[in-house]
């Protein structure tokens, strides 16, 4: 009698547990970080840079765009380098701070005579002050794409330079 009383709270452990344990040790699939946009994340010292991708067209020039955070107190100049056949650098500043980089979003950063095609990947490698650098492999996408179109290297027009305007000598 005590064995017929035991088993079925046996019984019923081993259902519980053979039907719930195929997940006990299998990692929860939401709880992997990863790069929800097209482009990747990366975090250098105290900037997070967010959705960093590449963009291009049959120019053979690139735009780096993306968004970067800068959670210190001070103005940081950063250096990006696309480790393509020859290296390339390119600086910019990262106010304090939420900054958008892109055509579209007035902070253009377009490198020239990369010739990245997209579908590729490139490595940028990012550094600022003494801070240790990063590298990562970034997505090249297609600037003929119309999601990515304002973003297009072949949109951007240097601004031009301003010409001194002659002032007139005082005749006496």
């Amino acid at each position: 009698m005590k064995i017929r009383a035991l088993a079925a709270p046996v019984i019923a452990a081993a259902l519980l547990l053979g039907t719930a344990g195929c997940g006990v040790f299998v990692p929860t699939a939401t709880m992997k970080q990863y790069s929800a946009g097209d482009g990747l994340n990366v975090n250098v010292g105290k900037l997070e840079l967010r959705n960093v991708m590449v963009i291009t067209d049959e120019s053979g020039d690139a735009s780096l765009v993306g968004t970067i955070v800068n959670d210190s107190t001070n103005v940081q100049y950063v250096t990006a380098q696309f480790r393509t056949a020859t290296p390339i650098d390119v600086k910019f500043v990262a106010p304090e701070g939420i900054t958008k980089i892109g055509l579209a979003d007035d902070n253009p950063i377009v490198v020239h005579g990369t010739a990245l095609t997209a579908g590729q990947y490139v490595e940028i490698y990012f550094q600022y002050g003494g801070e240790d650098g990063v590298g990562i492999s970034i997505p090249v996408w297609d600037g003929t794409n119309p999601v990515y179109a304002p973003y297009a290297p072949s949109l951007y027009t240097p601004a031009p330079t301003p010409v001194p305007t002659p002032t007139e000598t005082p005749s006496n």
